[in-house]
């Protein structure tokens, strides 16, 4: 089963540039295997910052990801973190 895990900031102020850096710092200490990272910034919205993390599982994995988890809590410091899955539909 493919997931989809995002973690979505909303900071209260913090530089997106040094946001984007502690989250690639994060990343590569946990280390994504063969999960697919991608970092966006909101359109027009200097404040908000979304991480999908693609993930191609089996059927066992369920619930959040370690490296989403994590990621989540460390961000919780910088603003409002939402973290959701998502399962791919097939």
């Amino acid at each position: 089963m493919n997931n989809l895990e995002i973690v979505h900031l909303r900071s209260s102020g913090e530089s997106l540039e040094s946001l984007n850096e502690l989250i690639k710092e994060s990343i590569w200490a946990e280390g994504t295997g063969s999960d697919v990272v991608t970092v966006y910034r909101r359109s027009g919205l200097g404040t908000d910052i979304a991480v999908h993390i693609h993930q191609r599982g089996s059927e066992e994995q369920n619930g959040p990801s370690a490296l989403a988890a994590n990621l989540a809590n460390a961000l919780k410091a910088f603003g409002l973190v939402e973290h959701s899955v998502w399962e791919e539909l097939t």
